[in-house]
Protein backbone atom coordinates (compact mmCIF):
# COMPACT_ATOMS: atom_id res chain seq x y z
CA UNK A 1 0.00 0.00 0.00
CA UNK A 2 1.51 3.46 -0.75
CA UNK A 3 1.41 6.65 1.06
CA UNK A 4 -1.73 8.05 -0.55
CA UNK A 5 -3.70 5.04 -0.25
CA UNK A 6 -2.02 4.43 3.58
CA UNK A 7 -3.28 7.87 4.57
CA UNK A 8 -6.71 8.05 2.98
CA UNK A 9 -7.17 4.27 5.26
CA UNK A 10 -5.57 5.53 8.37
CA UNK A 11 -6.62 9.32 8.64
CA UNK A 12 -9.29 10.35 6.73
CA UNK A 13 -11.02 7.17 6.56
CA UNK A 14 -12.33 7.14 9.98
CA UNK A 15 -13.28 10.71 10.54
CA UNK A 16 -15.45 10.27 7.19
CA UNK A 17 -16.91 6.97 8.94
CA UNK A 18 -17.22 8.79 12.56
CA UNK A 19 -19.52 11.89 10.86
CA UNK A 20 -21.39 9.33 8.65
CA UNK A 21 -22.30 7.55 11.76
CA UNK A 22 -23.10 10.94 14.01
CA UNK A 23 -26.63 10.14 15.24
CA UNK A 24 -28.47 13.39 14.64
CA UNK A 25 -27.37 13.27 10.81
CA UNK A 26 -28.69 9.68 10.74
CA UNK A 27 -31.42 10.53 12.00
CA UNK A 28 -32.34 13.42 9.31
CA UNK A 29 -31.00 11.09 6.46
CA UNK A 30 -32.76 7.67 7.77
CA UNK A 31 -36.02 10.50 7.82
CA UNK A 32 -35.81 11.97 4.03
CA UNK A 33 -35.24 8.70 3.65
CA UNK A 34 -38.75 7.62 5.29
CA UNK A 35 -40.84 10.65 3.33
CA UNK A 36 -39.47 9.50 0.50
CA UNK A 37 -42.20 7.10 0.10
CA UNK A 38 -44.95 9.61 0.29
CA UNK A 39 -42.97 12.03 -1.91
CA UNK A 40 -43.06 9.60 -4.61
CA UNK A 41 -46.43 8.59 -4.32
CA UNK A 42 -47.36 12.24 -4.45
CA UNK A 43 -45.26 12.53 -7.91
CA UNK A 44 -46.70 9.69 -9.49
CA UNK A 45 -50.16 11.52 -9.26
CA UNK A 46 -48.13 14.65 -9.98
CA UNK A 47 -47.16 13.13 -13.43
CA UNK A 48 -51.05 12.01 -14.04
CA UNK A 49 -52.35 15.27 -13.43
CA UNK A 50 -49.25 17.03 -15.50
CA UNK A 51 -48.54 14.48 -18.04
CA UNK A 52 -46.46 15.63 -20.89
CA UNK A 53 -49.41 16.19 -23.38
CA UNK A 54 -50.82 18.78 -25.36
CA UNK A 55 -54.47 18.73 -24.07
CA UNK A 56 -54.29 16.51 -21.43
CA UNK A 57 -55.98 18.89 -18.65
CA UNK A 58 -59.01 18.98 -21.24
CA UNK A 59 -58.95 15.54 -21.98
CA UNK A 60 -58.90 14.95 -18.06
CA UNK A 61 -62.15 17.71 -17.60
CA UNK A 62 -64.14 15.90 -20.54
CA UNK A 63 -63.87 12.56 -19.08
CA UNK A 64 -63.95 13.12 -15.43
CA UNK A 65 -65.73 16.31 -15.03
CA UNK A 66 -64.29 20.11 -13.94
CA UNK A 67 -63.14 18.82 -10.92
CA UNK A 68 -60.98 16.25 -11.24
CA UNK A 69 -57.90 18.09 -11.90
CA UNK A 70 -57.96 19.38 -8.68
CA UNK A 71 -59.01 15.60 -7.44
CA UNK A 72 -56.26 14.63 -8.62
CA UNK A 73 -53.71 17.25 -7.02
CA UNK A 74 -55.33 16.75 -3.68
CA UNK A 75 -52.80 13.37 -3.24
CA UNK A 76 -49.95 15.89 -3.72
CA UNK A 77 -51.10 18.20 -1.39
CA UNK A 78 -50.99 15.92 1.23
CA UNK A 79 -47.68 14.75 0.62
CA UNK A 80 -46.09 17.31 -0.82
CA UNK A 81 -47.34 20.35 1.38
CA UNK A 82 -46.88 18.82 4.66
CA UNK A 83 -43.52 17.42 4.59
CA UNK A 84 -42.54 19.04 7.66
CA UNK A 85 -45.06 17.92 10.26
CA UNK A 86 -43.95 14.85 8.64
CA UNK A 87 -39.96 15.36 8.86
CA UNK A 88 -40.55 17.08 12.50
CA UNK A 89 -42.28 13.76 13.54
CA UNK A 90 -39.68 11.69 11.80
CA UNK A 91 -36.62 13.02 13.25
CA UNK A 92 -37.98 12.52 16.38
CA UNK A 93 -38.65 9.33 16.17
CA UNK A 94 -35.78 7.83 14.56
CA UNK A 95 -33.27 9.38 17.29
CA UNK A 96 -35.35 8.57 20.10
CA UNK A 97 -35.24 5.40 18.85
CA UNK A 98 -31.80 5.66 18.67
CA UNK A 99 -31.83 6.86 22.64
CA UNK A 100 -34.34 4.16 23.52
CA UNK A 101 -37.26 6.11 24.36
CA UNK A 102 -40.59 6.35 24.06
CA UNK A 103 -40.16 7.22 20.57
CA UNK A 104 -44.16 7.79 19.02
CA UNK A 105 -44.98 9.53 21.86
CA UNK A 106 -41.75 12.40 21.53
CA UNK A 107 -42.80 11.96 17.84
CA UNK A 108 -46.32 13.66 18.55
CA UNK A 109 -44.57 15.94 20.81
CA UNK A 110 -42.41 16.99 18.06
CA UNK A 111 -45.29 17.33 16.16
CA UNK A 112 -47.13 19.39 18.31
CA UNK A 113 -44.45 21.96 18.86
CA UNK A 114 -43.73 22.55 15.65
CA UNK A 115 -47.31 23.69 14.74
CA UNK A 116 -46.92 25.39 17.90
CA UNK A 117 -44.26 27.89 16.45
CA UNK A 118 -46.21 28.20 13.08
CA UNK A 119 -48.32 31.92 12.71
CA UNK A 120 -52.08 31.31 12.92
CA UNK A 121 -52.78 34.02 10.47
CA UNK A 122 -53.08 33.96 6.85
CA UNK A 123 -53.33 37.06 4.28
CA UNK A 124 -55.50 36.84 1.72
CA UNK A 125 -56.43 39.51 -1.33
CA UNK A 126 -59.69 40.63 -1.85
CA UNK A 127 -60.11 43.21 -4.62
CA UNK A 128 -56.41 44.34 -3.80
CA UNK A 129 -57.31 44.79 -0.33
CA UNK A 130 -54.84 42.75 1.97
CA UNK A 131 -57.05 40.78 4.77
CA UNK A 132 -55.93 38.89 7.84
CA UNK A 133 -57.78 35.85 8.61
CA UNK A 134 -57.11 34.44 11.98
CA UNK A 135 -57.08 30.74 12.98
CA UNK A 136 -56.10 29.64 9.74
CA UNK A 137 -52.91 26.86 9.16
CA UNK A 138 -52.31 27.36 5.35
CA UNK A 139 -51.57 23.77 3.39
CA UNK A 140 -48.44 24.35 1.95
CA UNK A 141 -45.95 27.74 3.17
CA UNK A 142 -44.59 26.76 6.62
CA UNK A 143 -46.38 22.88 6.93
CA UNK A 144 -44.73 22.54 3.47
CA UNK A 145 -41.08 22.45 2.41
CA UNK A 146 -40.45 25.99 3.77
CA UNK A 147 -40.53 25.04 6.96
CA UNK A 148 -38.36 22.28 6.82
CA UNK A 149 -35.05 23.74 8.53
CA UNK A 150 -37.42 24.44 11.72
CA UNK A 151 -39.02 21.08 11.36
CA UNK A 152 -35.55 19.59 11.89
CA UNK A 153 -34.52 21.60 14.68
CA UNK A 154 -37.32 21.41 16.39
CA UNK A 155 -37.12 17.00 15.63
CA UNK A 156 -33.93 16.89 17.30
CA UNK A 157 -34.17 19.96 20.62
CA UNK A 158 -37.47 18.52 21.23
CA UNK A 159 -36.31 14.59 21.83
CA UNK A 160 -32.98 15.86 23.72
CA UNK A 161 -35.01 17.29 25.76
CA UNK A 162 -37.22 14.53 26.74
CA UNK A 163 -34.03 12.28 26.38
CA UNK A 164 -32.84 14.48 29.03
CA UNK A 165 -35.67 14.38 31.45
CA UNK A 166 -35.68 10.54 30.91
CA UNK A 167 -32.13 9.87 31.86
CA UNK A 168 -32.75 12.43 35.02
CA UNK A 169 -35.44 10.12 35.66
CA UNK A 170 -37.52 12.92 36.03
CA UNK A 171 -40.90 11.64 35.42
CA UNK A 172 -44.13 10.20 37.03
CA UNK A 173 -44.06 6.93 38.08
CA UNK A 174 -46.61 4.58 37.80
CA UNK A 175 -46.76 0.98 39.54
CA UNK A 176 -45.83 -2.38 37.76
CA UNK A 177 -49.67 -3.01 38.08
CA UNK A 178 -50.38 -0.19 35.93
CA UNK A 179 -50.85 -1.09 32.04
CA UNK A 180 -47.73 0.11 30.23
CA UNK A 181 -49.74 2.60 28.05
CA UNK A 182 -50.80 4.21 30.54
CA UNK A 183 -47.58 4.17 32.80
CA UNK A 184 -45.82 5.73 29.51
CA UNK A 185 -48.34 8.46 29.19
CA UNK A 186 -47.84 9.63 32.58
CA UNK A 187 -44.31 9.48 32.20
CA UNK A 188 -44.06 11.96 29.50
CA UNK A 189 -46.26 14.43 31.00
CA UNK A 190 -43.46 16.22 33.34
CA UNK A 191 -41.13 16.32 30.09
CA UNK A 192 -43.87 17.01 27.68
CA UNK A 193 -45.26 20.08 29.19
CA UNK A 194 -42.16 21.61 29.84
CA UNK A 195 -41.64 21.21 25.79
CA UNK A 196 -44.64 22.56 24.67
CA UNK A 197 -44.14 25.32 27.59
CA UNK A 198 -40.99 25.97 26.29
CA UNK A 199 -41.84 26.19 22.80
CA UNK A 200 -45.02 28.40 24.07
CA UNK A 201 -42.41 30.92 25.17
CA UNK A 202 -40.63 30.97 22.26
CA UNK A 203 -43.49 31.64 19.95
CA UNK A 204 -44.06 34.79 22.04
CA UNK A 205 -40.74 36.13 21.97
CA UNK A 206 -40.48 36.03 18.67
CA UNK A 207 -44.48 37.20 17.75
CA UNK A 208 -42.83 40.53 19.55
CA UNK A 209 -40.52 40.91 17.05
CA UNK A 210 -40.05 42.13 13.57
CA UNK A 211 -40.37 38.66 11.86
CA UNK A 212 -43.23 37.82 13.75
CA UNK A 213 -42.20 33.89 14.15
CA UNK A 214 -38.76 32.01 14.59
CA UNK A 215 -39.84 30.46 10.99
CA UNK A 216 -39.84 33.84 9.30
CA UNK A 217 -36.57 34.59 11.32
CA UNK A 218 -34.95 31.34 10.36
CA UNK A 219 -36.56 31.26 6.64
CA UNK A 220 -34.71 34.98 6.69
CA UNK A 221 -31.53 34.64 7.92
CA UNK A 222 -29.84 30.74 6.65
CA UNK A 223 -32.49 29.58 4.80
CA UNK A 224 -32.68 31.68 1.87
CA UNK A 225 -28.94 32.44 1.46
CA UNK A 226 -28.17 29.10 2.46
CA UNK A 227 -30.77 27.73 -0.69
CA UNK A 228 -28.87 30.51 -3.01
CA UNK A 229 -25.28 29.36 -2.54
CA UNK A 230 -25.38 25.76 -1.97
CA UNK A 231 -28.69 24.57 -3.07
CA UNK A 232 -29.47 26.65 -6.36
CA UNK A 233 -26.13 27.34 -7.24
CA UNK A 234 -23.50 25.66 -10.08
CA UNK A 235 -20.41 25.77 -8.05
CA UNK A 236 -22.33 24.94 -4.59
CA UNK A 237 -23.56 21.88 -7.09
CA UNK A 238 -20.05 21.00 -7.77
CA UNK A 239 -18.68 21.38 -4.24
CA UNK A 240 -21.01 18.85 -3.32
CA UNK A 241 -20.08 16.56 -6.22
CA UNK A 242 -16.84 16.78 -5.37
CA UNK A 243 -17.76 15.96 -1.90
CA UNK A 244 -19.71 12.69 -2.56
CA UNK A 245 -17.01 11.28 -4.85
CA UNK A 246 -14.11 12.01 -1.80
CA UNK A 247 -16.65 9.91 0.37
CA UNK A 248 -16.58 7.04 -2.02
CA UNK A 249 -13.11 6.92 -3.08
CA UNK A 250 -12.75 6.43 0.83
CA UNK A 251 -15.20 3.14 0.36
CA UNK A 252 -18.23 5.60 2.48
CA UNK A 253 -21.34 5.47 0.88
CA UNK A 254 -22.19 9.17 2.40
CA UNK A 255 -24.01 10.48 -0.47
CA UNK A 256 -27.60 9.62 1.46
CA UNK A 257 -26.07 11.56 4.63
CA UNK A 258 -24.80 14.71 2.70
CA UNK A 259 -28.12 14.87 0.85
CA UNK A 260 -29.94 14.70 3.74
CA UNK A 261 -27.92 18.00 4.84
CA UNK A 262 -29.07 19.61 1.46
CA UNK A 263 -32.23 17.81 0.94
CA UNK A 264 -34.11 20.79 3.04
CA UNK A 265 -33.09 23.15 0.08
CA UNK A 266 -33.85 20.62 -2.78
CA UNK A 267 -36.96 20.63 -1.45
CA UNK A 268 -37.74 23.92 -1.08
CA UNK A 269 -36.62 24.04 -5.08
CA UNK A 270 -38.50 21.71 -6.29
CA UNK A 271 -41.59 22.97 -4.67
CA UNK A 272 -41.36 26.10 -6.22
CA UNK A 273 -41.04 24.28 -9.73
CA UNK A 274 -43.93 22.02 -9.35
CA UNK A 275 -46.16 25.26 -8.46
CA UNK A 276 -44.89 26.90 -11.15
CA UNK A 277 -45.65 24.22 -13.65
CA UNK A 278 -49.24 23.77 -11.93
CA UNK A 279 -49.74 27.96 -13.15
CA UNK A 280 -47.99 27.11 -16.58
CA UNK A 281 -45.48 28.82 -15.56
CA UNK A 282 -42.00 28.15 -16.65
CA UNK A 283 -40.16 26.10 -13.34
CA UNK A 284 -37.28 28.81 -12.03
CA UNK A 285 -34.69 26.49 -10.73
CA UNK A 286 -32.13 24.06 -11.88
CA UNK A 287 -30.67 22.35 -9.08
CA UNK A 288 -33.02 20.30 -7.22
CA UNK A 289 -32.17 17.02 -6.47
CA UNK A 290 -33.92 15.34 -9.13
CA UNK A 291 -30.74 17.38 -11.50
CA UNK A 292 -28.27 15.12 -9.66
CA UNK A 293 -30.29 12.29 -10.90
CA UNK A 294 -29.66 13.49 -14.64
CA UNK A 295 -25.42 13.07 -13.57
CA UNK A 296 -25.47 9.91 -11.59
CA UNK A 297 -26.05 7.30 -14.42
CA UNK A 298 -25.19 4.13 -12.90
CA UNK A 299 -24.36 5.84 -9.16
CA UNK A 300 -21.59 8.24 -8.22
CA UNK A 301 -18.98 8.92 -10.42
CA UNK A 302 -21.45 8.15 -13.74
CA UNK A 303 -20.49 4.87 -13.76
CA UNK A 304 -22.70 3.07 -16.28
CA UNK A 305 -20.50 4.05 -18.75
CA UNK A 306 -17.44 1.50 -17.13
CA UNK A 307 -20.10 -1.16 -16.96
CA UNK A 308 -20.52 -1.15 -20.36
CA UNK A 309 -17.23 -0.74 -21.53
CA UNK A 310 -16.09 -3.40 -19.54
CA UNK A 311 -18.97 -5.66 -20.90
CA UNK A 312 -18.23 -4.83 -24.43
CA UNK A 313 -14.57 -4.10 -24.85
CA UNK A 314 -12.54 -5.29 -22.00
CA UNK A 315 -10.41 -7.74 -22.72
CA UNK A 316 -9.14 -8.68 -19.60
CA UNK A 317 -11.74 -11.57 -18.49
CA UNK A 318 -12.00 -10.48 -15.05
CA UNK A 319 -13.06 -7.19 -16.10
CA UNK A 320 -15.48 -8.50 -18.79
CA UNK A 321 -16.78 -10.67 -15.69
CA UNK A 322 -17.19 -7.60 -13.85
CA UNK A 323 -18.72 -5.53 -16.25
CA UNK A 324 -21.18 -8.34 -16.92
CA UNK A 325 -22.07 -8.44 -13.07
CA UNK A 326 -21.93 -4.92 -12.60
CA UNK A 327 -24.54 -3.46 -15.95
CA UNK A 328 -27.76 -4.88 -14.52
CA UNK A 329 -27.31 -3.10 -11.24
CA UNK A 330 -25.74 0.21 -13.16
CA UNK A 331 -28.71 0.45 -15.37
CA UNK A 332 -30.92 0.94 -11.90
CA UNK A 333 -28.29 3.41 -10.09
CA UNK A 334 -26.64 0.94 -7.95
CA UNK A 335 -23.18 1.20 -8.78
CA UNK A 336 -21.41 -1.21 -5.70
CA UNK A 337 -20.60 -4.24 -7.28
CA UNK A 338 -18.00 -2.04 -10.04
CA UNK A 339 -16.69 0.33 -7.48
CA UNK A 340 -15.79 -2.63 -4.91
CA UNK A 341 -15.10 -5.30 -7.98
CA UNK A 342 -12.77 -3.02 -10.30
CA UNK A 343 -11.59 -1.58 -7.98
CA UNK A 344 -12.66 2.12 -8.36
CA UNK A 345 -12.76 2.49 -4.37
CA UNK A 346 -9.13 3.65 -3.11
CA UNK A 347 -7.67 3.30 -6.24
CA UNK A 348 -5.80 6.59 -7.48
CA UNK A 349 -5.68 6.13 -11.19
CA UNK A 350 -9.51 5.88 -11.51
CA UNK A 351 -10.03 8.31 -8.77
CA UNK A 352 -9.31 11.57 -11.65
CA UNK A 353 -12.66 10.10 -13.81
CA UNK A 354 -14.63 9.50 -10.84
CA UNK A 355 -14.54 13.13 -9.71
CA UNK A 356 -13.98 14.43 -12.96
CA UNK A 357 -16.94 12.86 -14.97
CA UNK A 358 -19.83 14.50 -13.06
CA UNK A 359 -18.39 17.63 -12.57
CA UNK A 360 -18.65 17.54 -16.27
CA UNK A 361 -22.16 16.87 -16.28
CA UNK A 362 -23.10 19.14 -14.06
CA UNK A 363 -21.90 22.08 -15.84
CA UNK A 364 -23.08 20.69 -18.93
CA UNK A 365 -26.72 19.76 -17.89
CA UNK A 366 -26.82 23.14 -15.52
CA UNK A 367 -26.21 25.73 -19.37
CA UNK A 368 -28.07 23.52 -21.38
CA UNK A 369 -31.31 24.62 -18.89
CA UNK A 370 -29.91 27.68 -17.80
CA UNK A 371 -30.44 28.68 -21.31
CA UNK A 372 -33.58 26.54 -22.00
CA UNK A 373 -32.17 23.86 -24.64
CA UNK A 374 -33.59 21.42 -22.36
CA UNK A 375 -36.64 21.95 -19.81
CA UNK A 376 -35.66 22.28 -16.07
CA UNK A 377 -36.45 19.76 -13.79
CA UNK A 378 -40.64 19.42 -12.92
CA UNK A 379 -40.14 19.31 -9.10
CA UNK A 380 -41.64 15.63 -9.55
CA UNK A 381 -39.84 12.81 -6.76
CA UNK A 382 -38.59 9.66 -8.73
CA UNK A 383 -37.19 6.53 -7.07
CA UNK A 384 -33.24 6.57 -7.31
CA UNK A 385 -33.17 3.16 -9.33
CA UNK A 386 -35.47 4.77 -11.96
CA UNK A 387 -33.32 4.17 -15.34
CA UNK A 388 -31.34 6.88 -16.84
CA UNK A 389 -33.15 7.92 -20.40
CA UNK A 390 -36.61 6.85 -18.42
CA UNK A 391 -35.29 9.36 -15.77
CA UNK A 392 -34.32 12.04 -18.00
CA UNK A 393 -38.03 12.40 -19.57
CA UNK A 394 -39.95 11.98 -16.45
CA UNK A 395 -37.84 14.45 -14.78
CA UNK A 396 -38.13 17.39 -17.90
CA UNK A 397 -41.17 16.07 -18.87
CA UNK A 398 -39.61 16.39 -22.50
CA UNK A 399 -37.51 13.65 -24.56
CA UNK A 400 -35.49 16.44 -24.53
CA UNK A 401 -34.42 14.82 -20.81
CA UNK A 402 -33.88 11.48 -22.21
CA UNK A 403 -31.49 12.68 -25.55
CA UNK A 404 -29.32 15.19 -23.00
CA UNK A 405 -28.94 11.63 -21.13
CA UNK A 406 -27.93 10.35 -23.79
CA UNK A 407 -25.50 12.64 -24.48
CA UNK A 408 -23.85 12.59 -21.33
CA UNK A 409 -23.48 9.20 -21.54
CA UNK A 410 -21.24 9.28 -24.62
CA UNK A 411 -19.75 12.64 -22.60
CA UNK A 412 -18.75 10.02 -19.73
CA UNK A 413 -17.27 7.13 -21.80
CA UNK A 414 -14.77 9.93 -23.59
CA UNK A 415 -13.73 10.80 -19.95
CA UNK A 416 -13.34 7.39 -18.28
CA UNK A 417 -11.88 5.32 -22.17
CA UNK A 418 -8.19 6.04 -21.27
CA UNK A 419 -8.38 5.45 -17.76
CA UNK A 420 -10.17 2.44 -18.24
CA UNK A 421 -8.66 1.37 -21.53
CA UNK A 422 -4.74 1.67 -19.61
CA UNK A 423 -6.06 -0.22 -16.67
CA UNK A 424 -7.54 -2.66 -18.57
CA UNK A 425 -4.66 -3.35 -20.57
CA UNK A 426 -2.32 -3.76 -17.54
CA UNK A 427 -5.00 -6.49 -16.31
CA UNK A 428 -5.11 -8.34 -19.54
CA UNK A 429 -1.28 -8.33 -19.33
CA UNK A 430 -1.20 -9.46 -15.79
CA UNK A 431 -2.96 -12.59 -16.72
CA UNK A 432 -1.42 -13.38 -19.87
CA UNK A 433 1.98 -13.25 -17.62
CA UNK A 434 -0.04 -15.90 -14.80
CA UNK A 435 -1.40 -18.43 -18.21
CA UNK A 436 2.05 -18.47 -19.05
CA UNK A 437 3.29 -19.29 -15.51
CA UNK A 438 0.73 -21.69 -15.71
CA UNK A 439 1.95 -23.52 -18.50
CA UNK A 440 5.55 -23.54 -17.32
CA UNK A 441 4.35 -25.92 -14.59
CA UNK A 442 1.94 -28.00 -16.56
CA UNK A 443 3.77 -31.59 -17.14
CA UNK A 444 2.65 -34.87 -17.21
CA UNK A 445 4.54 -37.79 -14.84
Amino acid sequence: MNKFELILEEKISPIAQKISGQRHLRAIRDSFATIMTFLIIGSVFMIIANFPINGWEELQVKLFGEGFPQLIMTPVRVTFDFMSIYIAGAIAYNLSKRYNIDAFTVALLSIASFVLLIPFDAKIEIDGVSHVVPKVLQIGAWVGAKGLIVAIIVGIVVTEIFNLFIKKDIRIKMPPSVPEAVSKAFSALIPGFVIITLMLIVRFIFAATSYGSLLEMIYSLVAMPAQAFIGNNVFGAIGLSVASTLFWFLGINATSTLNGVIRPFWMQLQEQNMTAIQAGLTPPNILTEQFYDLIYMGGIGATLAVCIFLTLRSKSKQYKEIGKISVIPGMFNINEPVMFGLPIVLNPFAFIPLLVAPVVLIIINYYVMYFGIVPKPNGIYLPWTTPPIIQGYLITGSIKGALLQLFDMFVVMGIWFPFIKLMDKKQYELELQEDDEDDDFDFTL
